[in-house]
């Protein structure tokens, strides 16, 4: 089931295609629906942007400083592009991303919904213990803290992976638990579907199960 903070702000056309994408990539729907909750300021807006120019559903980020593109499995997608795509049409890069980070860190699923937020922020952080820092050779722990001072909380100029696992903890409160459950390899579409099958049986078992109620009434 859809957690009804990310319900009431879908159609049901757009729910149905982000569960089209979790279900290929082996995650809850829900994991992604939070990610982008987030990461689009609570919009589920394809087109918005943030201080530093990255956009849509998941942030996407240009490829290096004074370029306007993101390279996603060999394509190249024009940020601005990006930016005018419908929510659909966008779906369909998101998936791509995280096939091609999936191939990176040689998993075909993850295991929460923290790993796929990590996915989305920082792939080489999935796996590693709660204290693990956040940094590259590239990098520093410090450049990266002062850009995402969110989850700095303690503003010692780094962040730790434990600090991302408490600011969603906190985020999204009372549906954090509803949301980061264990993954279970698409059980949670599968009982989608077996409800949605029970909704359509329904109409015709009710008359037979009242039937044999009757009877067995009246022989008793």
């Amino acid at each position: 089931m859809t957690v009804q903070l990310f319900a009431n702000k879908l159609t049901a056309d757009k729910i149905a295609k982000v569960k089209q994408v979790s279900d290929a990539l082996n995650i809850n729907h829900n994991w992604l629906l939070a990610v982008m909750y987030f990461e689009s300021g609570k919009t589920f807006n394809p087109s918005i942007k943030n201080g530093i120019g990255s956009v849509g559903l998941i942030q996407f980020t240009r490829d290096k400083s004074g370029v306007n593109y993101k390279t996603i499995n060999g394509k190249r997608y024009l940020l601005d592009d990006l930016a005018k795509m419908s929510f659909i049409q966008q779906m369909d890069v998101v998936h791509e991303y995280y096939k091609e980070v999936y191939r990176m860190l040689k998993v075909n699923k993850l295991n929460s919904f923290v790993d796929l937020y990590l996915c989305t922020f920082f792939p080489k952080a999935v796996g590693q213990p709660l204290d693990y820092v956040f940094q590259t050779s590239g990098l520093s722990a410090s450049k990266i803290a002062s850009q995402n001072p969110i989850f700095d909380k303690n503003k010692d100029n780094k962040i730790l992976k434990s600090e991302v696992v408490n600011h969603f903890q906190t985020y999204y409160k009372t549906v954090f638990n509803e949301i980061n459950i264990p993954n279970n390899s698409g059980v949670s579409s599968s009982i989608d579907k077996i409800c949605a099958y029970c909704k359509q049986a329904l109409p015709y078992i009710l008359p037979v199960m009242l039937f044999f109620y009757t009877y067995v009434t009246v022989i008793q």
